[in-house]
C-alpha cells in the first residue's frame, strides 16, 4: 500500500508504478485527507511555478492546481511512465473545464531534474521516503527551488502511530518471518524519525524548515468493506511477494485473519485506522 520497503527507480520506473496505477483510485482516495494540511503548509497564493515531485498519478498536482492562484504554473513529475500517461489524461479532463490551470506533466526524476526556470514552490507528498540517493535528490531540489521559494514533503510519522501500517505487518507476522528493513533504506517509514530528514535538508542548503503532524484516521481503500480493504491492503504492501511467494493458500489466510481485525475498525462506511503525517515546509 505504500511501496516496496526497499525500491528500487527500476521498480517505481517500471512493474511497481503500474501497480500503484491499478489501486490509484483507492490509494489517492484514502491518502487525500493529507493532502490539504500539506497544501496549507506550501503558501501558495504568489507561487507562480509549482512543483509537484514523485506527483504519481497526479492527484495531489490537482488539487494544488486548485488552490494555486489562476495564472499559477503548475508542473508534476514522476519517474513511471504509467503514471505521468495517466496523470496527464486526467489534467487533458481538467484543462477543458478550467482553461489556464491544468498541470503539466512530464517523467522526471528528482536527483537529476533540469529546468530552465526555478520553481517558486515544490511539494511531494510521500515520495521523498524513497529517493535511493537522498542527499543527491535533496541537493538537485535545493537547485530546482527558486531563491525565496517555498517547499512542503509529507513523510509518515512512526511506525507506532501508523496502526493502519502496522496492524498490516502484525497479522502478516504471524503467518511469515517478515524481513527486517534498514532504517535507512528508501521506505515509508524512513522519516518516522524526523530529524534524520531535517539534517538531509539542512545539507543540501535549505532553511527555515518548521515541521508540523497531520493525525487523523484514514479510510483503507477510500471506504472498502473489511475484506476488500483486506485483500487492498494485502495486494499493496510488500508483504505480498513474501506471501506469494509462499503459495496462494497463505495470501488468502493473511486476507481472512487481517479482514477480520479490520472488521473491528469498520466505522461510518470505511475501515478506520490512526495516522500520523510529518508536515516538513521551509525555504531557500
Amino acid at each position: 500500500m505504500t511501496a516496496p520497503e526497499n525500491p528500487s527507480i527500476n521498480d517505481w520506473a517500471g512493474a511497481r508504478g503500474e501497480k500503484w496505477l491499478a489501486q490509484l483510485g483507492q490509494m489517492e482516495a484514502m491518502l487525500a485527507p493529507a493532502d490539504q494540511p500539506l497544501i496549507d503548509q506550501l503558501a501558495l497564493k504568489g507561487g507562480r511555478r509549482i512543483a509537484d515531485l514523485a506527483c504519481g498519478g497526479g492527484g495531489t498536482t490537482l488539487a494544488v492546481a486548485k488552490a494555486a492562484d489562476p495564472d499559477a504554473a503548475i508542473f508534476g513529475y514522476d519517474i513511471s511512465p504509467a503514471l505521468v500517461s495517466f496523470a496527464q489524461q486526467r489534467a487533458a479532463g481538467q484543462g477543458a473545464d478550467q482553461p489556464g490551470t491544468a498541470p503539466v506533466f512530464a517523467v522526471g526524476d528528482s536527483a537529476t531534474l533540469r529546468v530552465d526556470d526555478g520553481f517558486d514552490r515544490i511539494i511531494s507528498r510521500f515520495g521523498t521516503m524513497f529517493f535511493p540517493e537522498p542527499a543527491r535528490a535533496f541537493a538537485n531540489i535545493a537547485q530546482l527551488l527558486a531563491p525565496g521559494g517555498r517547499f512542503a514533503f509529507a513523510v509518515w510519522g512512526p511506525l507506532a502511530d501508523n496502526y493502519w501500517m502496522g496492524i498490516i505487518r502484525e497479522t502478516v507476522g504471524k503467518l511469515v518471518d517478515l524481513p527486517v528493513v534498514p532504517a535507512d533504506a528508501p521506505g515509508p517509514m524512513r522519516y518516522g524519525e524526523v530529524s534524520v530528514l531535517l539534517r538531509l535538508l539542512a545539507d543540501a542548503g535549505f532553511g527555515d524548515v518548521t515541521v508540523q503532524d497531520w493525525r487523523g484516521d484514514l479510510a483503507i481503500g477510500g471506504g472498502l468493506a473489511p475484506r476488500a480493504a483486506a485483500q487492498f491492503a494485502i495486494d499493496g504492501m510488500s508483504v505480498a511477494q513474501v506471501l506469494a511467494d509462499k503459495g496462494p493458500a497463505l495470501v488468502a489466510r493473511a486476507v481472512d485473519l487481517l479482514a477480520d481485525r479490520f472488521a473491528a475498525h469498520w466505522e461510518n462506511d470505511a475501515v478506520r485506522l490512526p495516522a500520523r503525517v510529518h508536515l516538513v515546509s521551509g525555504g531557500r
